[in-house]
């Protein structure tokens, strides 16, 4: 009986190793999915700045160049008009 119990005895305590070990891994791999997440949501947030700048500068470039398109129309009808008071 005695055997017995001290048998019982370990493999209650390699019960509670593995099952310690267990947790300590579980936890382990949760802690890396969380660190991996963390990154990727870094990345995400630096493309989307990188993309909100790129936006900016090409709201700016586009309205220069539609001001830029204004001034050559006028030009346009200006020289037309010219062209028709020289003919």
């Amino acid at each position: 009986v005695a055997t017995l119990l001290e048998e019982k005895g370990h493999l209650a305590a390699e019960n509670r190793a593995l099952r310690e070990q267990l947790d300590s891994d579980a936890a382990g791999a949760a802690a890396k999915k969380l660190l991996r997440l963390q990154t990727q949501v870094e990345e995400l947030q630096e493309e989307n700045y990188r993309l909100e700048s790129g936006k900016e500068e090409l709201r700016a470039r586009c309205s220069r160049l539609e001001q830029e398109a204004r001034g050559l129309q006028v030009r346009a009808q200006e020289l037309s008009g010219l062209a028709g008071e020289a003919r």
